[in-house]
Formats: structure tokens, sequence, C-alpha cells
């Protein structure tokens, strides 16, 4: 139960950076930080680094959410641009969903993916 929630949070995390790398204004890529700030941070505490994990939330995005916000309320606009307003921009945040539904549906039917363990004696570390 525990990895499906794992992988939930990875695709999250791999959906809000579809977000930011297709953000049409500076306020939707700062909550796609956000949301995929939040999703790292719950990988992190599902392995078991909770010390590492509320240290990322709270000075990362805390510090992030500062500069965020002077940044965005000196750039605001009347009218901002959003997802759906330039059809370049959702055909490329809908092609990255895509992608990633894909990669997923092929890990969910059968693909393999193979976890090396004490690979070159860094036992802590997983390789997929």
């Amino acid at each position: 139960m525990a990895m499906y929630i794992v992988f939930i949070m990875s695709t999250i995390f791999v959906i809000s950076l579809v977000g930011v790398s297709s953000k049409p204004s500076p306020i939707y890529g700062g909550l796609g930080l956000i949301v995929g700030g939040a999703m790292g941070c719950g990988i992190v505490f599902s392995f078991g680094g909770s010390f590492l994990g509320l240290m990322v939330f709270l000075i990362y995005l805390g510090g992030m959410l500062v500069v965020f916000g002077y940044t965005t309320a000196m750039a605001t606009e009347q009218y901002p641009e959003v997802w759906v307003s330039n059809k370049v921009v959702l055909g490329g945040f809908v092609l990255g969903l895509v992608l990633e539904l894909l990669v997923v549906l092929y890990i969910l039917e059968g693909g393999k993916v193979n976890i090396v363990f004490e690979f070159n004696g860094l036992g802590d570390w997983v390789i997929y």
C-alpha cells in the first residue's frame, strides 16, 4: 500500500513539473512548484527521512513563498494568461500529461522496473 502512495505522489510530482515547464504566467508556475515541493517532501517522508523532509518543506517552500509572493505582487497582470489561453501551451501541457499516462500504464500493465540494492556498497541508495 505504501508503494502505491509513493507511486501516486511521484506521478503528481511529474505532472506538477509539466505544469511548471508549460507555465504561461508566474502565478501558475509557482503553484506547480509548491505542489511539486510538497510531493517531493511526501516521498522523502515515506522513505523515513522525516527530519529532512520537514526541513526541506519549511525552509525551501517557506523561503520560496516569500520570494514568490513579492515577485508576483510586483509582476501582477490584470488578466493573467492561463494554460488554456494559448493553444501551443495547452498542447504542450496535454502532451506531457499523455506521455506521463502512457508511462504509468506501461509500468502498471507489466513493464518491469528493476530495483538494484547494494550497488557498489551503497546500500542506503536505491537505483531504479
